[in-house]
Formats: C-alpha cells, structure tokens, sequence
C-alpha cells in the first residue's frame, strides 16, 4: 500500500514538472494521471504542507517548491535544468547557424552537460555528457567563475592558481577579480583567438544565483559585423529565458 502511495507521489511531481512554466491544476494532474480528483488532492495538500509544491492562489495552480529542488539537488536540478534548455538550445543553434553548449560548476570544476552540434544545417544534440574543462580557457567557465561565492573562487584558485597565460597573464587577486566585475557587468565574456571565438553568458534560478553558462563556439572568420551582433543578442536572450523558465528575474 504504502508503495503504491509513493509512486502516485512521484508520478504528480513528474507531471508538474513536465509543465513547471505554467503549473498544474488539480483537476489536470487528476485527468493526466487517471486519478480521483480526491486521491489527487490528498497528496497534493500533503506536499503543499511539506513546502516541496508551492500553488498560485489565484490560478490555484502548482508547481515544484526551491524547497523540493534543494533536497533532490544536484541531481534534480541537473534534469530540470537539461529538459529547460534543450529546446532554447536547439533553437537558438539554429537562429544563430552556430553550437553551442551548456556549462555548470560541480564540486570545483568546470563541465560541459550538453551541446547542440549545428552542422551542415544539420542539428546533433548531446545531453549525455559529463565533460570537465578550465575554468580560466573557457568562455562559459570564466562567467561562471565570476558570479561565485568568493569562498568559493579562492577555493578554485588554491586549488588551480591563478590563469596566467591562460587569461591576460592574471597573477593576482586584484587583477582576477577586475576581470570578474567586468563579466558580471556586462552578463557576457568572449574569447577571440586566431581562428575560434568563444562567447559565455549567466543563467540564474529562482535565488538569483547562477546555476549555469549558455555558450557559443565558432569560427573568428563569421564573427563580425551584424552577425556579431546576431550572436550576443540571441545569446543572451536565450540565457535570459533559460533564467525565466527556472523561475528567475529577467535581465
């Protein structure tokens, strides 16, 4: 009995999911699930009680609580924040004729947890990887560098030292956090080298936090001009609605 209560559980906190832009009602999630509105409401309210479901009383529509993501993160998060973004991704690959990646920091380092490969007009998305990379030679590792905690910075640094070589020869405290105040200013870092062009932008959550780094990579020879342009402002709306769509502010 109790097993079968646990998975009904788990099957509204899936639907909920699958609809966390605009909530569920319980009239939804009772036709959805094939189950008695009583039932339904009964859990419901049991979840609502322990904060892991918040409810719009106006639409008195549900959604998952930061409560519930708290608990169940990384792990939760992760897939929420996959299942967010691959559609913006794929989307915004193919607006901008470019790839692009998804970066977030974990326990330490830097890492890649999807790609949108754009191709000969041709599309091939990864969300199966788990790939580390420097903070301090990537686009999308030094924004997500720039919004830590500084515990957590000097953490990275005592562990990795300071770029160098690897960003405008940077030796200092000083100089590392000057180059940090100038990405979160501008929400955006871009690495021009002779033949590639990396470009990084914030995603926040729902605590104004950073949870991840939308980036592009591609060729210097087609960033100019308006395409330039086309780049950082899709780019940016894109992070920006990723932002959104985990119930963060706009910017």
């Amino acid at each position: 009995m109790k097993v079968k209560v646990i998975e009904k559980v788990m099957r509204i906190i899936e639907v909920i999911v699958e609809k966390e832009d605009e909530g569920l009602g319980l009239t939804e999630i009772s036709k959805l699930l094939n189950l008695k509105a009583t039932t339904v409401h009964s859990l419901l309210s049991t979840l609502l009680s322990l904060g892991y479901l918040s409810k719009d009383e106006k639409t008195k529509k549900y959604k998952i609580s930061e409560k519930f993501l708290n608990i169940v993160s990384p792990f939760f998060n992760k897939n929420l924040l996959l299942k967010i973004s691959e559609p913006i991704m794929k989307t915004l690959a193919q607006t901008i004729k470019e790839s692009v990646v998804l970066g977030i920091f974990y326990k330490g380092e830097r890492y890649t947890i999807a790609e949108v490969n754009y191709e000969d007009h041709i599309l091939n998305v990864n969300l199966n990887m788990y790939q580390k990379a420097s903070c301090y030679l990537t686009a999308t590792g030094r924004v997500l560098l720039s919004y830590l905690p500084e515990k957590q910075t000097k953490e990275y640094i005592k562990k990795n030292g300071y770029p160098g070589e690897n960003w405008k020869n940077i030796k200092n405290y000083r100089d590392l956090k000057k180059e940090f105040e100038r990405i979160r200013k501008n929400k955006i870092e871009i690495i021009e080298k002779e033949n590639a062009v990396a470009i990084g932008v914030p995603v926040f959550g729902s605590d104004g936090k950073i949870v991840a780094s939308l980036g592009a990579f591609l060729p210097t020879i087609r960033f100019k001009g308006d395409n330039k342009k086309k780049i950082i402002s899709e780019l940016k709306k894109k992070a920006a609605e990723i932002t959104l769509k985990l119930g963060g502010k706009k910017w």
